[in-house]
């Protein structure tokens, strides 16, 4: 007879092996998210039910800074920081919404007139008006000139090669102690009116300076040299920031209108790892765990090659210049970004959108091989045979360079030619070329953040933020010249500067490209209009329910 108490046991035995199995099933759930809960140590603050992640870059930065910053990510936290001058596109009303500064704003010749709108804000409910705006301009000429991109965004105004202090004239609005004057061609009319008066015509001006590298700042939250913020960085955009953690890398802003339907809070990262709900991408592999959403925007963002060192005799040396160029097959490179968002040029400007039809119209150079071996035999041979050329870099990501397919493509090619070099990542204490600076080369780009096509050969103008890139050409000055006082006439001059600049090999540009974004899609539900490809719109994100 079988014992009915062996059933019984067998019974239990199962049972709480169940109820065991559930309980590590439950266990493990919890713990991982938990982990995931706490993937931010402040979600408690900001939770992500209310919270847009976005991983910028894998380069620490910090976003308001002037310089040693990649252009997406200071234009994106101004935008949405500081706000606008002018708004450049439909997106919203310029009349009622007040993260754009400017009512009217208009040239005549010379002349550019611009009104302020009435009871617009800073963050700290003071009210913005015209000295703010001068003083914005002027703030990081007066003490810091050559360390920031005011100068070449402000070139068009007369004075700005010619600054004094002794010219400085202070004057009380408000409470507050302006430096005016300091800028010849910038006259502020009264609280709401400003006027610039310029070299040459240039029907871009206003697109030009409504810049996030000047963004417009109350000057009582700045330091006495106006540089570093007393606490947090203050405009009137429609975000505010909450918090900034300079040792993490983490900044999150929140929306000042309460009603507003737009993401409550913002944080911005910088991290290597793939975290985020949005990560910002070059060249990244289409196999990603964490991301299952891809965009590309569909115009240029910037494009991306070598600059040269013209205090160094390679660097100046035009043939060698040339050879490297011609030893280039810039379809082979773009064929390697995997969601095709490198284009082949080697023209500053794209050959696309309005751009298009202000660059040379020369086609882009096919690769000669026996034509640049031949260009570097009439070099001595000292300079470069047998020899590693080092090349520091400003780009946005923190994986070796050297183990990425499309710099394994252009290592190869160049060594087909005889020219070896090895690439170095990112430094951000070392983003340009030192005054005595012996390196040949720097991997970097030019973005398309302005609307006047001239601003980034000005980079190559004598005395510019970089240093060392400058030929020290009178023909390309004369060029450059002509191209600023004709921008409002003609094309065709701009079009002469670009195909000197090219054929010259000024810089060796090897392709232009498309902003790459990852996102998750239980998370990101719209990116809305984004109709800029050098910033992310924050405030047009949505997030899933």
């Amino acid at each position: 007879m079988i014992d009915s108490s062996i059933f019984k046991n067998q019974k239990k035995i199962l049972i709480l092996y169940f109820i065991l199995t559930i309980a590590i099933i439950l266990i493990i759930y919890i713990i991982l998210n938990k982990k995931n809960s706490h993937l931010y140590n402040d979600s408690d603050l900001y939770p992500d039910s209310e919270t847009i992640t976005l991983n910028l870059s894998d380069q620490k930065q910090i976003p308001w800074n002037i310089s040693d910053v990649s252009t997406y990510v200071v234009e994106t936290f101004s935008a949405a920081v500081h706000g606008s001058l002018i708004s450049f596109s439909g997106t919203f009303k310029e009349s009622t919404d007040n993260s754009v500064l400017f009512e009217n704003y208009f040239c005549d010749g010379n002349s550019c007139y611009a009104s302020l709108k009435k009871g617009v804000l800073f963050h700290n409910k003071r009210e913005v008006n015209a000295y703010d705006v001068e003083f914005s301009f002027t703030r990081q000429l007066i003490h810091f000139r050559n360390d920031n991109f005011a100068k070449n965004i402000l070139s068009d105004i007369i004075g700005i090669e010619n600054l004094k202090k002794e010219n400085l004239k202070y004057i009380t609005v408000d409470s507050n102690t302006y430096p005016s004057g300091f800028i010849e061609g910038i006259k502020v009319k009264d609280r709401y009116n400003i006027i610039f008066n310029l070299n040459n015509e240039n029907s871009h001006f206003f697109q030009k300076i409504s810049s996030g590298y000047i963004p417009i700042v109350p000057i009582e939250e700045l330091d006495s040299h106006y540089k570093k913020w007393k606490t947090f960085p203050i405009g009137f955009g429609k975000y505010r920031v909450v918090k900034a953690d300079d040792k993490e890398f983490q900044y999150v802003i929140e929306k000042v209108n309460k009603n507003e339907d737009i993401p409550k809070y913002i944080r911005f990262i910088f991290d290597e790892k793939d975290i985020g709900d949005i990560k910002s991408c070059i060249g990244l592999s289409k196999k990603n765990e964490n991301y299952d959403g891809h965009i590309i925007f569909p115009d240029i963002y910037e494009n991306g090659g070598f600059l040269f060192n013209f205090k160094t005799e390679l660097g100046s040396n035009k043939n060698f210049r040339k050879a490297i160029s011609l030893a280039l097959n810039r379809s082979g490179i773009a064929q390697t970004s995997p969601f095709g968002e490198f284009v082949p040029d080697d023209q500053m400007l794209p050959e696309s959108g309005w751009q298009k039809n202000f660059r040379a119209e020369i086609p882009v150079k096919k690769r000669n091989l026996k034509k640049a071996k031949e260009l570097l035999e009439t070099i001595p041979e000292s300079l470069w045979k047998d020899k590693t050329f080092h090349v520091h870099t400003f780009w946005t990501t923190n994986k070796d360079l050297n183990h990425e397919p499309y710099f394994i493509e252009i290592k190869k090619q160049l060594e087909e030619a005889g020219i070896h070099i090895i690439f170095h990542n990112t430094n951000m204490s070392y983003t340009r070329f030192t005054k005595n600076d012996q390196n040949v080369f720097w991997w970097t780009g030019f973005d398309t953040a302005t609307s006047d096509p001239n601003s980034n050969f000005a980079f190559f103008r004598n005395e510019s933020f970089f240093n060392n890139i400058s030929p020290e050409d009178p023909h390309f000055e004369k060029l450059y010249q002509e191209a600023t006082k004709s921008l409002s006439k003609s094309p065709i001059f701009t079009r002469n500067l670009s195909q000197y600049f090219t054929e010259n090999n000024y810089m060796v540009i090897v392709f232009h490209l498309r902003k790459s974004l990852l996102y998750q899609k239980k998370r990101i539900s719209s990116f809305g209009n984004q109709y800029s490809p050098i910033k992310i719109l924050v405030w047009e994100l949505k997030l899933n329910n």
